[in-house]
């Protein structure tokens, strides 16, 4: 310790605590009584560029990252579509394609017929074809059309007023929509595959 000074105690600081000054090895000090080196310097003023680096980027690179994160759903949600249950959406519109023209032509002109018959004209009608049923059994014909003709007008007698909608209904209801939504949906999912 040749360096140093001897320690001095004056009477006043006897209870202050003991200091031995250096004259050469001085160091600064932060305004907080804390002392720092030029090295945590130099890495605080890095992480503070770092930070406002971030800062100025953040308004163009957040809005490009959703747009990745939107574009990658949509594609995941195209795929998903394409096949959903195991059906694709060709088929799906193929089994539209086959409904509406069931529909179009069986459907709505039996709708339109039974919506103006009341149960006592199908009970009628059903009379009629038992009487033909009977009459052809006798000279021994066959009676299978005539049959199958009669259970459909009973399961229709029967079973008419569990109809969702009223027999009207069907004959002015939309039914080329599915088929169109499904075109589109296609069309959409096509072009984000």
């Amino acid at each position: 310790m040749a360096d140093t000074e001897p320690i001095t105690r004056t009477p006043t600081s006897a209870s202050a605590p003991v200091t031995r000054r250096s004259g050469n090895a001085r160091r600064k000090s932060s305004p907080g009584g804390k002392k720092t080196s030029r090295r945590g310097m130099i890495l605080g003023l890095g992480a503070l560029g770092v930070v406002g680096a971030g800062a100025l980027a953040a308004p163009l690179a957040i809005p490009a990252i959703e747009r990745q994160l939107q574009l990658a759903e949509d594609r995941f949600l195209a795929q998903q579509l394409a096949n959903l249950e195991g059906i694709s959406i060709d088929a799906a519109i193929s089994a539209a394609e086959i409904t509406r023209s069931a529909v179009e032509l069986i459907v709505i002109p039996l709708a339109r017929v039974l919506a103006t018959l009341d149960a006592d004209a199908l009970g009628g009608m059903i009379a009629t074809l038992d009487t033909a049923h009977t009459l052809i059994a006798d000279i021994h014909g066959n009676t299978t059309d005539i049959d199958a003709l009669r259970q459909t007008l009973t399961i229709w007698q029967t079973n008419a007023h569990q109809l969702p909608i009223s027999l009207e209904a069907y004959t002015n209801a939309d039914i080329t929509s599915g088929e169109k939504y499904l075109r589109a949906l296609k069309l959409k999912t096509g072009s984000q595959v």
